[in-house]
């Protein structure tokens, strides 16, 4: 199927299956539970970003605080400035040390927000603040001591984010502890912030879970549906024996089940149908006949002043008696199957034949091929005969083509007629329609030709399709099994 398809005003518009719409509409759903949630955890906790210290983002920021504290106990204060500019270039944000007040001491120089001050504030006890720059190698933490005081938020205008950690590390003016600040145009801060591949990672698991959860729930769903929309098509063609033998105990299986109800109505229906039909035309026969016979005794016996009338009469009942002889000839195509055998014979031999008997006077341009078919010979006779009496009733430069496609023939009737209105072609086979240039009485015929055609084309097990020429005129165009299908079912 393609996966685009054109809306009632003609433009193209994207095709989306069902089970893409599902699958699609689970994770919209997923997305807006997850907002929703964090949402609610905002408005009811008054959740900041001090969350994210909690887990790595805490941690690696702890890291960084040992190691600043330990790079720059190492270091003379005067080049501890290019030392954090060095630690910025590599970790992707702006390094700051700022003293006990809020006041910046060291680093790049920072605009830090009315908002932030209170976290750069050193709120320690005294008996944990060291009070003198430690001095040689730094002293390992107890991995039981507690974790340093750590901040993170957004804040500014433009906003930035920041996040800071109190170190174990002194200013030589004051002797007070001093706090790292970082500061990042994005909340990843170069990767240290937040590590967003964790996030990538569990959202794809989540989608690969989901999918693995969802699959063979919509798969069987969706695919149940496609069987279904097949069935009700060869449903809709005509082919009522069409029954849907998967079962579900949903409300699918009970469409299903109202479906092959339907279809098996519908056949009834159109098989009374037919029977009735072909009933009121044999009966009509008999009447037509005898008026007929009495028609031609009334012509005897008349004066020559009643011959104008009596002809009128003649030709009323010569179209009614085609007209129900159509009729019945439509009846019987869709009972061929039952009535005949298949039989073997030369293609090229039928269609000469069907010329000489319907347009014996006519110059036709045949590309036919010499082969063999095994089908039902009096009904292919009779769809070809339909397809060129028409084309010699409305059209000139007559050609027919034949090859051979695979276990297919293709037969095609090509002329240089007026064609049909677009809108028409597809109608073209139904019963009694006929197009507005050819609703006239004497040149019309009854609209039951092609509807034969496509009859006699079904019994052989093929298909039969029109559209208009290139340049003007029709082609008609019957594809028939080089073996009846039928025949060998």
């Amino acid at each position: 199927m393609n996966a685009v398809t054109k809306s009632q005003a003609g433009k193209p518009r994207l095709r989306l299956p069902l089970y893409g719409k599902i699958l699609l509409w689970f994770l919209v759903n997923l997305l807006v539970l997850a907002l929703l949630g964090v949402g609610f955890m905002q408005a009811q906790f008054k959740l900041g970003l001090d969350w994210m210290l909690a887990g790595e983002p805490g941690d690696r920021i702890a890291a960084l605080g040992d190691r600043v504290t330990e790079e720059l106990s190492h270091l003379p204060e005067a080049e501890w400035n290019q030392r954090l500019s060095d630690l910025g270039l590599t970790n992707g944000v702006s390094f700051a040390l700022f003293n006990n007040s809020g006041q910046q001491v060291f680093g790049q120089m920072v605009q830090v927000p009315p908002e932030l001050m209170p976290k750069l504030i050193n709120k320690r006890p005294p008996n944990e603040t060291p009070q003198r720059r430690p001095r040689g190698p730094a002293a390992k933490r107890p991995s039981d001591a507690p974790p340093k005081p750590r901040f993170m938020m957004r804040a500014g205008d433009p906003a930035s984010y920041f996040a800071g950690i109190h170190l174990d590390l002194v200013h030589s003016l004051d002797g007070r502890a001093l706090t790292l600040l970082m500061v990042s145009g994005s909340i990843t801060g170069g990767g240290l912030f937040l590590d967003l591949w964790p996030w990538f990672g569990l959202a794809a698991g989540a989608l690969v879970i989901s999918a693995l959860i969802w699959m063979p729930f919509v798969r069987g769903m969706s695919s149940f549906i496609r069987s279904l929309n097949e069935a009700a098509g060869r449903i809709a063609h005509g082919k009522f024996d069409e029954r849907i033998t998967r079962e579900r105990n949903d409300e699918l299986g009970e469409l299903s089940t109202s479906v092959n109800t339907m279809a098996a109505q519908l056949g009834e229906y159109v098989a009374q149908q037919r029977r009735i039909t072909a009933d009121v035309a044999h009966e009509l026969c008999s009447p037509i006949a005898r008026m007929q016979m009495a028609l031609g005794v009334v012509e005897q016996r008349g004066t020559p002043e009643q011959a104008t009338y009596l002809k009128k009469i003649d030709n009323e009942l010569q179209h009614m008696a085609k007209l129900v002889e159509e009729v019945l000839a439509f009846s019987k195509a869709a009972t061929l199957r039952d009535r005949e055998a298949a039989e073997t014979f030369d293609l090229r031999e039928l269609i000469d034949q069907v010329i000489e008997r319907e347009a014996p006077e006519t110059v036709i341009q045949l590309n036919v091929n010499e082969m063999k078919l095994h089908t039902f010979r009096s009904a292919l006779d009779r769809a070809l005969g339909n397809v060129l009496r028409n084309a010699v009733r409305y059209a000139r430069d007559i050609e027919i083509h034949a090859r051979r496609q695979v276990d297919d023939v293709s037969i095609q009737i090509l002329d240089r007629g007026p064609g049909v209105p677009e809108e028409s072609v597809s109608r073209l086979f139904e019963a009694f329609y006929r197009p507005e240039a050819a609703r006239g009485r004497n040149t019309g015929g009854s609209g039951l030709g092609l509807a034969i055609t496509q009859r006699c084309i079904e019994s052989c097990g093929g298909t039969v399709t029109a559209r208009n020429r290139e340049g003007g005129g029709l082609v008609v165009e019957c594809v028939v099994p080089l073996a009846s299908k039928a025949h060998q079912a």
